[in-house]
């Protein structure tokens, strides 16, 4: 994953983030196998990311073109978790403004805009991200949601 869209990405999903108003079910952790299966399951390949920098492990995948990027962290501190979150969600007045639905509650975040999706959950120690560029990655990217049960 390059790092401009890396940059890219956190910013989009944080806009997004806080633009999302009335999620009221709480976030469930999903393990790592379940992460795996989701996105093989629509055709990603997941590779480790590896450890350090506060976290545990780190999963990711995207698509061939890049127009879908999803990230799964475990982090060594809660309080680590949170404040990734907290990013994210610290946009949402930006997005709204930008036109986007953003719906955020505690510790989830989606956000649409013209035809672009970005989805963010925090549950305990996990912390899940996607972001998709264009209509198509969107629909493979709520199909993974949807079978993570995030």
């Amino acid at each position: 994953m390059k790092t401009v869209r890396k940059l890219a990405a956190v910013v989009l999903v944080g806009a997004m983030a806080l633009s999302m108003a009335a999620c009221k079910k709480s976030a469930k952790k999903v393990s790592v196998d379940e992460f795996k299966k989701a996105c093989e399951e629509v055709g990603l390949t997941v590779e480790n990311l590896g450890g350090g920098g506060g976290m545990k492990e780190a999963w990711g995948c995207e698509n061939s073109d890049g127009s879908l990027e999803v990230t799964y962290c475990i982090v060594e501190d809660k309080a680590d978790a949170k404040k990734q979150f907290e990013q994210y969600t610290s946009m949402e007045d930006q997005l709204k403004e930008a036109g986007a639905d953003v719906k955020v509650s505690g510790t989830r975040m989606e956000a649409t805009m013209d035809g672009k999706y970005m989805f963010a959950v925090l549950a305990d120690d996990m912390f899940v991200n996607i972001m998709a560029s264009d209509a198509d990655s969107a629909e493979t990217a709520k199909m993974i949601v949807e079978k993570l049960g995030i």
